[in-house]
């Protein structure tokens, strides 16, 4: 496979930030507007972590991405409806998050877990108001937006790449 040039991945980048950021910023505000810059920040990572040159890639990065911030937002939505912050309340959440990721044979979403916890932990830190299984949610939520604006972009560039532009035909006569 040929190394994309600089329009195609500059599209692909552009495309996926306004998408991500519009989406997320549109859905937390519906349901919690203090921490809608949280939201579309988050929904713009996940986008920029799953998007790949392939569909297939974009899919498994997305799977694994989604699979890690399932088991972050449930541990630390969990942990936060129960208890308040304290740094070792903290360092045991991700720990748990850890052990889970290795209990279900993730270990590629031992990453993600954390940075989910430690971004919930930031919007509870932001709106004090906010209740923690909502936190929880519109995290995963806002991180299933990201994933799915890098999926579109991903096929959409793919399909225009590979459908729409002409091929050179490499036999000559």
């Amino acid at each position: 496979m040929k190394t994309k040039g600089l329009p195609t991945i500059l599209i692909k980048n552009m495309l996926v930030a306004v998408i991500a950021f519009q989406a997320a910023l549109y859905f937390t505000t519906l349901f919690h507007e203090p921490t809608f810059p949280v939201g579309a920040l988050w929904a713009v990572i996940s986008a920029y972590l799953v998007l790949e040159a392939t569909p297939s890639e974009a899919y498994t990065s997305a799977k694994n991405r989604m699979i890690g911030t399932f088991i972050g937002a449930f541990v630390s939505g969990t942990y936060f409806y129960f208890f308040p912050f304290t740094l070792f309340g903290y360092v045991v959440a991700i720990g748990i998050g850890v052990l889970i990721c290795f209990l279900f044979k993730r270990p590629q979403s031992v990453k993600l877990s954390g940075i989910t916890i430690s971004v919930i932990l930031i919007a509870a830190a932001i709106s004090k108001d906010l209740h923690p299984i909502v936190n929880a949610t519109l995290r995963f939520a806002e991180s299933a937006i990201g994933a799915g604006a890098a999926i579109i972009v991903t096929l959409l560039v793919f399909y225009v790449e590979n459908t729409l532009t002409p091929q050179t035909n490499k036999e000559k006569p």
